[in-house]
């Protein structure tokens, strides 16, 4: 996807602008000549500088390009690209890619639902047999399964036990602590 400079410009701006104003609420220290919210500010100042250039430069590409869509080709980036706003690739305009990206959301808000009632291993394991039937497909059910197997149980062992990282704890995981 090419979106215009323009576009990406404003949103720097916009952020620069919100950083600019929330770094003004930073309490001032008493005998220091410039206050903890001098660096946010400066670089609040830079980014809307780049921001501010992005929009200028975007803005003359696309009066260059007459402002005109045109036809497009060679994967919708080429020719007149740099009239339009926003241009999707070939691949972002196949249905599988929309689907991809429901299915990595699905899952996302299926660990934030479930991960506390179900507990870490059982909730990716879930989550995992479902991206890899979404993406190698069904056919592979069985090396799906043991792929999703193996990568839990390794973020478990890696990030629960040998990093000490707080995991979800559902039945299984209540299990496994009186077996390891």
């Amino acid at each position: 996807m090419k979106v215009n400079d323009a576009i990406t410009g404003a949103l720097f701006l916009l952020l620069a602008i919100l950083a600019f104003v929330h770094a003004g609420s930073f309490a001032a220290m008493p005998g220091v000549p410039y206050g903890p919210s001098l660096f946010p500010r400066v670089v609040a100042g830079v980014m809307g500088l780049g921001g501010l250039l992005l929009m200028i430069n975007g803005l003359r590409a696309r009066r260059a390009a007459g402002g005109d869509p045109g036809n497009g080709s060679a994967g919708g980036l080429a020719d007149g690209a740099a009239g339009r706003w926003v241009t999707l690739a070939d691949w972002a305009r196949r249905g599988r890619s929309y689907l991809l990206f429901l299915a990595i959301v699905g899952v996302m808000l299926f660990y934030i639902l479930a991960a506390d009632m179900l507990g870490f291993l059982p909730t990716v394991l879930a989550m995992l047999i479902a991206l890899l039937s979404v993406t190698r497909g069904l056919g592979r059910s069985l090396s799906n399964v043991v792929i999703a197997l193996l990568t839990a149980v390794g973020i478990y062992l890696l990030f629960g036990l040998a990093l000490r990282v707080p995991l979800p704890v559902g039945p299984v995981e209540d299990m496994l602590r009186g077996i390891l």
